[in-house]
């Protein structure tokens, strides 16, 4: 078998683990809302039941061999699902592009998968779930350890961020009591004074810039309340592909 074969499949193989890992996590935001087994239960359609088959469940490809359709009832799939997971599944070769066959890369997978989520369902609830903050922790803090980072030095500008986050809750009531907490991980990514600043400044200049878009596109106006998770989420991706 060629080198440039097993490049290939290699490279296939970490897109569909990041897709797996994004399907994964989809049915345990979607089943918790419900109040269902996450783990126990088998995939079902949400619009007839109809309990899906493996190919059916086939991260990022399975959407498109069905045409964003259930194979059963024709009701449509949503399309947040094949979303996250092409978005999962790119992110997955990023991070394994920059680091290889290492434990930071599936550390970095699990964090954008649960970033993305975070955004996701702020964006479409306006609330951002502690357990989903209680798991991205667990991850930072496991990445940053495996880094070789201080984790002093990291709770130190987890505290700062949390502190101007909660003044800007406090002050503006613009923002939720969830936004502050997620600001404490935020800070937990950064290792000195430019690294905290980058953090905090991108969340806004990537708020500001959808934002005006969204205003421009005529989607939202200048009154209309936007969630900021999703901006932070941003804004850490950013911080690992491009600065960590």
């Amino acid at each position: 078998m060629s080198n440039n074969l097993i490049e290939i499949l290699i490279f296939f193989c970490i897109f569909m683990i990041g897709g797996s890992i994004s399907s994964f996590y989809h049915v345990f935001v979607t089943r918790r809302e419900k109040g269902e087994n996450f783990l126990i239960s088998r995939s079902k359609c949400d619009n007839c039941n109809k309990v899906l088959k493996c190919y059916e469940m086939i991260p990022v490809f399975s959407y498109l061999f069905l045409k964003g359709r259930c194979s059963n009832c024709k009701s449509k799939i949503g399309l947040d699902k094949f979303i996250t997971e092409l978005l999962s599944s790119t992110l997955a070769l990023v991070f394994f592009y920059k680091y290889g066959f290492s434990i930071l890369t599936i550390f970095a997978i699990l964090i954008s998968v649960v970033l993305i989520f975070i955004g996701l369902v702020d964006l479409k609830t306006g609330y951002i779930h502690n357990i989903d903050l209680i798991i991205l922790l667990i991850f930072a803090v496991l990445y940053n350890l495996f880094l070789g980072i201080n984790i002093v030095t990291t709770l130190k500008y987890g505290a700062i961020l949390f502190a101007i986050f909660f003044i800007i809750y406090f002050v503006t009531k613009m923002m939720g009591l969830g936004d502050v907490f997620f600001g404490f991980i935020l800070g937990l990514f950064a290792i000195n004074n430019l690294e905290a600043f980058i953090i905090f400044k991108n969340s806004f200049i990537f708020a500001a810039i959808i934002s005006i878009i969204l205003i421009l596109m005529k989607r939202k106006t200048p009154k209309d309340e936007i969630a900021f998770g999703p901006y932070m989420s941003m804004s850490i991706l950013y911080f690992l592909i491009f600065y960590r």
